[in-house]
């Protein structure tokens, strides 16, 4: 029998502890896209802050290390991810910059912007 140490509060004080901004309780759909679009699939946002989220997936395909989420599914403007962590369907990731299709060489630089 092993323990769950997710709900361990010292565990938790000291990952919020390691976290640089706070993060928002979030149930909002999202779509996760690679640069080729090659891959498309959608998602729920479970928290939020300006470094990065955590992210509710459907199954535990593999997903590639970045990707572009749009936390407006239908908006040309996402946020260019890397992924830190993954347990099953639960994914943290960390925003490395802007993804703003509606220029051109959209790569983009800074990582927050207003929504």
């Amino acid at each position: 029998m092993s323990a769950d140490l997710s709900q361990d509060p010292l565990l938790q004080s000291l990952r919020m502890d390691l976290r640089r901004s706070e993060r928002s309780s979030s149930d909002a759909p999202a779509v996760i896209r690679t640069d080729d679009a090659a891959l498309t699939m959608p998602c729920v946002v479970r928290n939020l802050s300006e470094g990065g989220a955590k992210l509710l997936v459907e199954g535990s395909d593999p997903l590639p290390a970045e990707f572009i989420l749009f936390l407006r599914p239908n908006s040309p403007v996402g946020r260019r991810c890397q992924t830190m962590w993954r347990l099953g369907n639960k994914i943290g990731v960390r925003f490395v910059a802007v993804a703003d299709f509606n220029k051109p060489g959209h790569k983009g630089s800074g990582v927050w912007a207003p929504e």
